[in-house]
């Protein structure tokens, strides 16, 4: 029932552009650009129990097109093909609906600084596990996003992503709603920011979740910690805090989020996490902020380039009312090298702390693992 009422919203809201596209003033040339961005990693792994594959992975290979269709309408359509894989990333329609924005297609869930942060901008190679494991990131569906002054404000209602697997005969898909609040007072040269977010979501027939996350790193792709199949889950409830501060070079980061799974049988668990960051420019240039998320760092001098240091600390745990996913600790130090505003050269230090985890990587039961990560990435955008 809810998949059909969801379906007449949709059908109402695309009608609804579509009548308003006619209306508007066309482009007699309409605007399109290219885009893309590659990530190339490369790691070695001091392991512990569990062996890990040192080498080279390419952990982002995307292209795409953004397009402006005439004064109101604009579009965006990506997909990432790395590692002979095809995924699709935004792929929506934007229209400027009062002083925000109204998004129909795939986009993501507005929950989450790091997660909401382009992976051109994040600090670190990766984002925070607790980030990654518990946060949703792109699905399909219809948003808006306002943001005046001081305060910003987005809401979604979802489905699932593009590609996922659909319930078995005929079955009802999932139908969530999110929302998040953001607060950033004018300061006098430093720049608070002060966030909220909340995602419900009806899992329809699908009845199973799963919660997990690698250490921080891709190349070697196994994960230390995880929940395995959840079964007879009914529904998802998602929260977040999070918090940043922006001194001129100098900038701090923090966020909380937590999950709690309903189930038709058996004992509701519930996993959380947090992290907490800090960055250091070394040449003096501070990261831009707009909309609610922080970008990247433009070098103030082209022939230096721009330098900063930083450092993290995650914590995540997936062990509740019966379940021993695990919990995972990180520690990561980082150095950053800016040639310009979209090619840097990236190299992190993971000291990681995973116990009480009955994930299993190559048949073997993780355990208690400590393994120490060297990763290293060149990327550019476009």
């Amino acid at each position: 029932m809810l998949t059909n009422k969801f379906s007449s919203t949709g059908l109402a809201l695309l009608i609804g552009g579509a009548a308003m596209t006619a209306a508007a003033p066309v482009l007699a040339n309409p605007e399109f650009n290219i885009r893309g961005r590659a990530h190339l990693d490369a790691a070695y792994h001091d392991e512990g129990n569990i062996d890990l594959s040192d080498g080279f992975n390419t952990r982002r290979a995307r292209l795409g097109m953004t397009g402006k269709i005439d004064d109101n309408w604009s579009g965006i359509i990506e997909y990432d093909f790395a590692e002979n894989g095809t995924s699709a990333k935004d792929v929506r329609l934007n229209r400027k609906l009062g002083d925000g924005t109204l998004k129909i297609g795939q986009f993501k869930v507005p929950m989450g600084l790091n997660e909401l942060t382009s992976s051109n901008s994040i600090t670190f190679i990766e984002r925070a596990s607790n980030s990654t494991a518990i946060v949703d990131s792109r699905r399909l569906g219809i948003g808006y996003d306002l943001f005046q002054g001081q305060f910003g404000f987005q809401t979604m209602v979802f489905g699932r992503a593009i590609g996922d697997s659909k319930p078995a005969d005929g079955g009802d898909q999932q139908l969530g709603a999110a929302a998040r609040f953001v607060f950033a007072p004018a300061l006098d040269g430093a720049l608070l920011h002060l966030g909220a977010s909340l995602a419900y979501e009806d899992l329809g027939d699908l009845s199973t979740r799963r919660f997990r996350d690698r250490p921080e790193a891709r190349v070697d792709g196994n994960r230390l910690i995880d929940t395995g199949n959840i079964a007879d889950a009914d529904s998802t409830t998602k929260f977040g805090l999070e918090a940043a501060y922006q001194v001129g070079p100098f900038s701090v980061e923090a966020e909380y989020l937590t999950v709690d799974v309903s189930r038709d049988v058996g004992t509701d668990p519930t996993f959380s996490g947090y992290h907490v960051q800090a960055s250091y420019v070394l040449t003096g240039e501070k990261r831009g902020y707009k909309n609610g998320v922080f970008g990247g760092i433009k070098p103030g001098s082209k022939e230096r380039g721009a330098w900063e240091v930083a450092a993290r600390f995650s914590s995540i745990d997936l062990n509740d009312a019966g379940f021993q996913g695990g919990e995972q600790e990180n520690l990561t130090l980082g150095v950053n090298y800016y040639h310009s505003a979209n090619t840097r050269f990236l190299l992190n230090y993971i000291m990681v702390d995973v116990t009480d985890s009955t994930a299993t990587v190559n048949g073997q039961v993780v355990g208690n693992e400590d393994p120490n990560i060297l990763i290293a990435r060149a990327q550019f955008s476009f």
